[in-house]
């Protein structure tokens, strides 16, 4: 049976590094070199305890899910840099290998290797488990401006989803250590149950740092506070009390001025230009842009800079900072800076690192 249950693992394992590699073939980066670590660690691990000696261990089998299900909770979420996941990955790696090679050479003490090998590697897990998150939380705390980003709403609703997700992971934990010092059938069967919940959390994990989104609100849901943060309410639904579609017209035609026309490229751009363009009242059209994009006029203008900024970094990554900064509408690499890391949480020089991948 448990040879049975192991095949499952790596059929599940190597079915999601497939779906990840093929949907995303064309975007490598460090974020996709840890889901494939993952992936890639359950695989070996299902495959160590396979062919060593004698039969395979349901509950080793359950600690190694238990690792792998860890290293996607500690996937940054999209403000965080991954380097430091990424390193924390290779940490618990490195600590399971040398559990599996003791595990090997080690003769039984008092207690059988068996329990001892689980306990040891649940403190590991423990351990990785804590000092990380301890550490991405004094990294956060310790910056108040993060608080104050346009979206900051978006990362509060990552970190709810992956607090979460944390609990569960911990229970499952608790609830496989218990099927470990229950005797008998009723240990094999919490065994087995464990197991299985590890396999549906592993699946959603991978989905979610796949995709991006926290499969904790609905897609809808999840959309509109998007929309809501880049200031795009062109497919929105604004509450009743607020509803005025004369504000909504204005709105659209103001997001068709600057996509097709692009004035925020002109470093003189003002709002007087805008009102005249769309034939409006300077006052109204600061009322709109401000209740329908959740920013002041300069704040949207320099989005939409920063934006532009983007894509001309993605065209042509040998491009420099300061030729991109006149490109984009900016009168400064100063104020060019400041914008992209109000708007994207990275200097221009952070994001292109961390966007090496994508440009090979």
């Amino acid at each position: 049976m448990s040879t049975v249950v192991a095949f499952f693992l790596i059929v599940e394992y190597l079915s999601f590094l497939f779906y990840d590699f093929y949907k995303n073939r064309s975007r490598r980066n460090r974020q996709m070199v840890i889901r494939m670590l993952a992936g890639l660690t359950g695989a070996l691990l299902v495959v160590l305890e396979v062919v060593r000696q004698g039969p395979v261990e349901t509950s080793y089998l359950v600690l190694d899910i238990t690792a792998v299900v860890e290293i996607l909770l500690l996937y940054p979420c999209s403000f965080e840099k991954p380097g430091f996941s990424l390193c924390a990955t290779l940490l618990l790696e490195i600590a399971l290998v040398i559990s599996f090679v003791f595990s090997l050479f080690v003769p039984s003490g008092k207690v059988s290797f068996r329990s001892e090998r689980i306990f040891f590697s649940y403190i590991v897990v423990l351990v990785v488990f804590s000092f990380y998150f301890s550490a991405v939380a004094a990294k956060r705390f310790s910056g108040i401006r993060l608080f104050f980003r346009n979206s900051a709403v978006w990362h509060n609703l990552e970190d709810y989803s992956r607090f979460i997700y944390s609990l569960v992971f911990m229970g499952l934990g608790i609830y496989s250590l218990c099927s470990v010092l229950l005797p008998g059938d009723a240990g094999e069967i919490m065994t087995y149950t464990s197991l299985a919940f590890f396999m549906v959390l592993y699946a959603v994990l991978y989905l979610r740092d796949m995709t991006g989104r926290t499969y904790v609100l609905n897609q809808g849901t999840e959309e509109k506070v998007k929309e809501i943060i880049k200031g795009n309410l062109r497919t929105s639904v604004i509450d009743k009390a607020e509803e005025d579609k004369k504000m909504n017209n204005l709105y659209r035609r103001v997001l068709m001025y600057m996509n097709e026309q692009r004035p925020y490229l002109n470093p003189s751009f003002r709002m007087e230009d805008m009102a005249e363009e769309l034939y409006s009242n300077k006052l109204y059209l600061s009322r709109t842009i401000n209740l329908l994009s959740g920013r002041n006029f300069r704040q949207f203008i320099n989005y939409h800079r920063v934006q532009y900024a983007i894509s001309l970094f993605k065209k042509d990554p040998r491009l420099k900072v300061g030729e991109v900064s006149m490109m984009s509408g900016f009168h400064s690499s100063v104020s060019f800076n400041m914008a992209f890391k109000v708007n994207t949480g990275q200097t221009p020089s952070e994001w292109l690192h961390d966007h090496a991948f994508d440009r090979m």
